[in-house]
């Protein structure tokens, strides 16, 4: 293409005069290199369609992955604080039975007798805890943390007077709130061949009905607490949901 294609035959400015208009002469180069540039890539494009293929196809991957990143930060805002100071929320688990309380099923299922709990014992020790206890409640229980808010002394006493004790005892205490209590079924030292027959029977009987309903733990007492004559019990907190049966006896034949 010439330079002169503006003073052609076909240029209706033809006959102006050009000092009259100075910038004419710069407007019409600047045309012309736009005109070259576009001819010039047309002719490119069409020499390697695939190698601009692929540029146009990277600038398309490089435009959606723009689009992606600004998606995923389009919502964020910048913090008035420092980051240190935003507490991170922590993920939702299942929590371990605490001392208090357990969820409405677990709650459902206690008192249709499904938990159970986990026993163990030795000639100097014993205790048991209801499945899926907290172990920090545990530890605290066998150190004697929780003071204990009353005690029985089951001393002289043959079974049924003793489960009859007990069992007003521990429905009085839960129905008062309690938490800790001490049950002292001594150590059976003037029983026969020196076993304490009713300190054997205690974690049978308080893993059973009706006792099972409110307690979480029991464990052998610190030596201020009369050592392994004392037995902690740690009991639920008080509901008014679900109904106790107190009348229900365990499986003692003792008892009958």
């Amino acid at each position: 293409m010439s330079d002169n294609i503006f003073h052609s035959e076909n240029n209706p400015f033809r006959g102006l005069d050009a000092k009259r208009f100075p910038d004419e002469g710069k407007n019409a180069k600047s045309r012309l290199v736009v005109t070259r540039r576009r001819e010039e890539k047309t002719r490119k494009d069409k020499a390697f369609p695939a190698e601009n293929s692929e540029k146009t196809s990277n600038a398309q991957r490089v435009d959606d992955d723009a689009g992606l990143f600004l998606d995923a930060v389009g919502h964020v805002r910048s913090l008035r604080t420092k980051g240190r100071e935003v507490a991170v929320k922590p993920p939702l688990a299942a929590s371990p039975t605490s001392a208090g309380d357990i969820g409405e099923n677990d709650l459902r299922k206690f008192m249709e007798g499904g938990l159970e709990f986990a026993l163990s014992s030795t000639d100097e020790y014993l205790e048991g805890h209801v499945v899926g206890l907290e172990p920090l409640i545990m530890n605290k229980l066998r150190a004697g943390s929780f003071s204990p808010e009353a005690h029985l002394d089951l001393h002289g006493l043959n079974a049924i007077q003793a489960f009859e004790s007990l069992r007003g005892f521990i429905r009085a205490g839960w129905y008062k709130g309690m938490r800790t209590v001490l049950v002292v079924p001594g150590r059976g030292r003037n029983s026969p061949q020196g076993m304490g027959v009713l300190r054997e029977k205690l974690p049978s009987w308080l893993t059973q009905e009706p006792f099972k309903r409110v307690v979480l733990a029991f464990c052998t007492a610190q030596s201020h607490d009369g050592g392994l004559g004392g037995i902690y019990v740690l009991l639920r907190k008080y509901r008014k949901k679900g109904r106790i049966c107190w009348e229900t006896m365990p499986a003692d034949a003792d008892l009958y």
